[in-house]
């Protein structure tokens, strides 16, 4: 039935093939806009009138990209208009992951992170958890024991972020200064964003040998707190120790637990390779001994040798010696090897790679942002099956960037430039991995619906008007390894909150975004 809308609209969005977010197959339909809201899907009066009208003749219309695990709150400040991921069609980025958030810092609240978000302005919607490696730090928690006094005033962080609207309790477990907190301390943490229906998720201790206790772990800590639970990209890295099957059976667990009443999912990333911490392979003896003192301990080539044969953990294939997966990312100190494997810087040093990282180490211990690596993680079939999982969103793992400043030389990686749409461009298009429709459900209603964000996900009336148009014929992830700092292509106008950020390709200027909180 056509419509017979006579308000004049903000946008009318006509004759596209809409993917509204469900999974259902794409239908023609004009999406009329009015505000911040969808007021309309389905075949709109011709008499109608907008202030912008779009022509989506043989393009996908559906609603924003939510990317369920992202890390651009380290990143947003120094790209307010999210240049790299708004121009791929994220519309909404849930920050604070893997135990680290913005706040809380001395002086800013996580209540005063929320408000400043949004007075500075910024172009995509960020929903943020609480991170359990933030608290530490700011409580003064390094290693296993933790205090009654610290732990009260954690737990009041914890309160005051759930009260401002964080979406929950987020852990890496795998990095400083969390590695060593018990369960229990991380119970008693999670457990009162649990008195406000906040949820868990955690970057789990181990995804290798490990991986199962590690889940098993994880679901428990949402049992005893209370909380839903999501485990943070539930892979397993190649050649790194793990039994055949792992990684089935984690997923199995995880769905076992679901079946049983539990509130638990997942999230994957769409790369073989990922991006991670290379202080994180460490010894504990190192990183407790603090960054001066691991610098003055790198002149020492007795320890240069143990850490040879102590740096078993984490991305363990650097232990078996496969330095040529891994890439540095963000050397400060020397510039112009980011974005090299190792194997080539230690050929560009004359040295072996292990005295390359100990070198860049030495020189970053004591920066904020630590030293940074991408690797070589996983194999297409492990990423197939992970990706088509049913409990599993699909998700980035990096962050906002754009293609020149400072902010680029730590982004030279497709992942910052083409996360989401790779999923479309490769794993869809190309490998058929997933039908499109799934694809876009799995990337805007599926995590909306998660992490209870509503209003979002879906283009249906009444909905928030965050929409993408894209050419999926022409669509194109334009960044590549060799060439990284480039923008997507084919995605051609992207609206938040009612609002053109992205027009004919390119970035409009506006910050319509909100943060977006939990009450």
């Amino acid at each position: 039935m056509m419509a017979t809308t006579r308000a004049r609209l903000d946008v009318l969005i006509r004759n596209g093939w809409v993917a509204d977010g469900t999974g259902n197959p794409l239908y023609p339909a004009d999406v009329a806009i009015s505000g911040d809201r969808i007021v309309e899907v389905g075949r709109v009066s011709e008499e109608a009138t907008a202030g912008r009208v779009i022509d989506a003749a043989g393009k996908v219309v559906c609603p924003g990209f939510v990317d369920a695990h992202s890390h651009s709150d380290r990143s947003i400040h120094a790209n307010t208009m999210a240049q790299s991921t708004i121009r791929q069609g994220i519309t909404t980025e849930i920050v604070g992951n893997c135990g680290s958030s913005y706040a809380p810092l001395p002086g800013t609240s996580f209540g005063a992170y929320l408000d400043g978000l949004e007075a500075t302005g910024i172009s995509p919607n960020l929903a943020s958890y609480i991170g359990h490696n933030t608290m530490r730090r700011a409580t003064g928690v390094q290693g296993a024991e933790v205090t009654s006094d610290q732990i009260r005033v954690m737990q009041g962080m914890v309160q005051e972020a759930m009260e401002a609207g964080a979406l929950g309790l987020s852990t890496g477990l795998e990095f400083d200064p969390g590695r060593l907190a018990s369960m229990k301390e991380i119970v008693q943490l999670a457990s009162v964003a649990g008195q406000y229906r906040g949820y868990y998720t955690s970057h789990i201790r181990n995804r290798d040998a490990g991986l199962q206790a590690a889940v098993d772990e994880c679901l428990e800590v949402g049992r005893r707190a209370g909380t839903p639970v999501q485990v943070s990209h539930l892979n397993v890295r190649h050649n790194t120790g793990a039994a055949e099957g792992a990684w089935q059976r984690s997923a199995d667990t995880v769905e076992a637990a679901r079946r049983a009443g539990m509130d638990v999912m997942a999230d994957m990333t769409p790369f073989r390779e990922g991006m991670g911490s290379l202080t994180a392979i460490l010894p504990q003896w190192f990183v407790v001994e603090g960054p001066a003192r691991g610098a003055e301990l790198l002149g020492d080539k007795t320890v240069r040798a143990r850490l040879r044969n102590e740096c078993d953990r984490y991305w363990r294939f650097i232990h078996r010696g496969e330095w040529d997966r891994v890439r540095v990312m963000n050397s400060a100190e020397f510039p112009e090897i980011n974005g090299k494997p190792m194997d080539e810087i230690a050929r560009l040093w004359e040295q072996d790679p292990w005295d390359c990282y100990f070198d860049l180490l030495a020189a970053s211990l004591g920066r904020s942002s630590g030293l940074s690596g991408m690797a070589l993680l996983f194999t297409d079939e492990h990423l197939a099956e992970v990706i088509s999982h049913p409990l599993f969103s699909l998700a980035v793992d990096g962050w906002t960037s754009q293609i020149d400043g400072p902010l680029s030389q730590r982004s030279l990686h497709p992942l910052y430039f083409a996360g989401m749409v790779h999923y479309l461009t490769h794993h869809v298009r190309e490998r058929h991995t997933l039908r499109l429709e799934e694809a876009i459900r799995k990337m805007t209603s599926l995590p909306a619906t998660r992490f209870e964000l509503q209003g979002r996900g879906l283009l249906r009336a009444g909905c928030f008007a965050d929409v993408v148009v894209f050419d999926y014929d022409a669509l194109d992830d334009g960044s590549t390894i060799e060439q990284p700092l480039a923008y997507c292509r084919g995605v051609e106008h992207v609206l938040v909150n009612g609002t053109a950020v992205v027009l004919g390709g390119e970035h409009t200027g506006a910050r319509p975004g909100r943060a977006l909180r939990r009450t």
